[in-house]
């Protein structure tokens, strides 16, 4: 036996128009200082014989007021967080930071530019040099890097084991 589903309720779409920062800002307030007086305009709110009963405490303060006044902030032109300018400054300049008008790069950046030819990857924390054969002339032959790869691969669990131990 197939059951239908309930029809959904009718739906009204209301346009919506912009408006400007000052009066996004005024509205807010207003919420904000309501919400402070009135439990029932707290999202997290709940319901007892007496009425809405504000759950916020100083322990656990409300997550979505808290958010809301740093939207207020916002609208009111407080720069809150990091800059987002920076931000972007950094990722385009790469690994290299201004500091005191010097550039410093990020070390191992320096150090895959000074030897390419050596590939680091991260072992439980510990970078293990890892030579890569070049390809083309004076390339090494498949079996090579096959034995070359577990004496590698032994190595490294002999290291881990004697890592162990200790």
């Amino acid at each position: 036996m197939t059951t239908i589903p309930a029809p959904l309720p009718p739906t009204t779409i209301l346009t919506s128009k912009p408006i400007p920062q000052s009066t996004a800002h005024d509205f807010l307030a207003a919420y904000l200082d309501r919400a402070n007086t009135d439990p029932a305009l707290q999202p997290n709110a709940g319901i007892s014989e007496h009425g809405p009963v504000s759950r916020t405490t100083a322990a656990a303060p409300n997550l979505m007021l808290h958010n809301l006044k740093r939207v207020q902030a916002g609208l009111a032109g407080e720069v809150l967080g990091r800059d987002l300018a920076l931000a972007n400054l950094s990722a385009e300049g790469g690994a290299a930071q201004t500091n005191g008008g010097a550039e410093w790069e990020d070390a191992k950046e320096f150090e895959v530019k000074e030897q390419p030819d050596v590939v680091q990857y991260e072992d439980e924390g510990e970078g293990v040099p890892m030579e890569v054969d070049g390809d083309g002339e004076g390339g090494v032959d498949k079996e090579e890097r096959k034995r070359k790869k577990k004496e590698r691969r032994l190595a490294e669990k002999k290291a881990k084991m004697n890592k162990n131990k200790d």
